[in-house]
């Protein structure tokens, strides 16, 4: 009897789960999605960035693409190419046309705070993207640059003052020293320096992350100091001169070459032509699809003001050498369209 009561209520549950199913397939909707693609579906975002000529502005550009054509919204770029002034102007244009989002990659911390209260005012929605600036919007996502400036600076502290360096001399190769990504850096880069006093930081000059200033840099300094052990720095395309300059003076078993990047297949050529020693990868791409779900937020809310609420996310980071310069930490352009 047990038994046929069992059966009976299984055979009830079936009854109404089948009764709770449309009867027809084009009546099954996805819960909210419908209500996404009408919060996303015509919206504007703009894009000023530093310049696309970089290949985590492309990396960025091209996943930002990929999830407009996939969800009906459009995504421009303003490029000013390295041009503040221009930036300024491109800033300015984008807030006369009041997207609903406006995505900024900041020069320095001071150039666009002016703009950016301005946008902000104006009731659109801001995502400063990894580079700051110290007006703070509805959004940042990228690096903790103090956490990069202690990985790369820890990296030469266990090098420079392990048993049989060469020295603990080392050099950091700045950016644009106004910078975000700078200003940051340098602040770890000085409480590693404090936890261990046996490094010794011999040169401190900006590069303005192009090649050719880092090569010369790094060749004043090893005729300066030819025991030199280790050279921090802020960008791997640039850090490729210092990587030259290391290898035409012979040194590139003595001298160590740290620096971070996009995770770009370049670096990993960079690495194994010996020209860099170690990558703190912070993977454009990933960033790029944390931003687009930030800005996933932002069209599906349009009654939350701007400026109401702010939000800071870190992206992950990964040590890469020539242990692991390969695969998913060297990606190519044509693999995000």
């Amino acid at each position: 009897m047990k038994v046929l009561k069992n059966t009976a209520f299984a055979a009830l549950a079936a009854s109404a789960l089948l009764a709770a199913v449309p009867a027809q397939a084009d009546d099954i909707e996805q819960v909210g999605r419908a209500a996404y693609l009408e919060a996303v579906t015509g919206k504007k975002v703009i894009f000023v960035p530093l310049s696309q000529g970089m290949d985590l502005n492309q990396a960025w550009t091209a996943v930002w693409q990929r999830h407009a054509a996939r969800y009906g919204f459009s995504f421009e770029v303003r490029d000013p190419n390295m041009d503040t002034a221009a930036g300024i102007r491109a800033l300015q244009g984008a807030i006369a046309e009041k997207p609903d989002v406006l995505i900024v990659q900041n020069p320095d911390v001071q150039t666009y705070a002016r703009a950016l209260k301005q946008a902000q005012d104006a009731g659109i929605k801001i995502l400063q993207i990894n580079m700051q600036s110290i007006t703070q919007t509805d959004s940042y996502v990228g690096n903790d640059w103090i956490e990069m400036g202690r990985l790369e600076a820890g990296e030469l502290a266990r090098t420079c003052l392990a048993p049989g360096a060469p020295s603990g001399k080392i050099v950091w190769l700045a950016g644009v020293q106004t910078g975000a990504a700078n200003i940051y850096m340098r602040e770890g880069l000085n409480q590693i320096l404090a936890e261990n006093p046996g490094l010794e930081l011999v040169s401190d000059q900006p590069a303005d992350y192009d090649s050719e200033k880092a090569r010369q840099i790094t060749e004043t300094v090893l005729q300066q100091h030819p025991d030199l052990c280790g050279i921090m720095g802020i960008w791997d395309n640039a850090e490729v001169g210092a990587g030259a300059a290391v290898l035409a003076a012979g040194k590139q078993d003595q001298v160590t070459i740290v620096t971070n990047g996009a995770g770009a297949h370049t670096a990993c050529e960079s690495i194994e032509k010996g020209l860099l020693d170690v990558v703190y990868n912070f993977n454009a791409p990933i960033q790029a699809e944390i931003a687009a779900q930030q800005i996933s937020e932002f069209l599906q809310n349009p009654d939350r003001p701007a400026g109401s609420e702010k939000t800071v996310f870190f992206g992950p980071i990964t040590r890469v050498d020539k242990n692991n310069a390969s695969g998913r930490n060297c990606w190519k352009i044509d693999e995000l369209k």
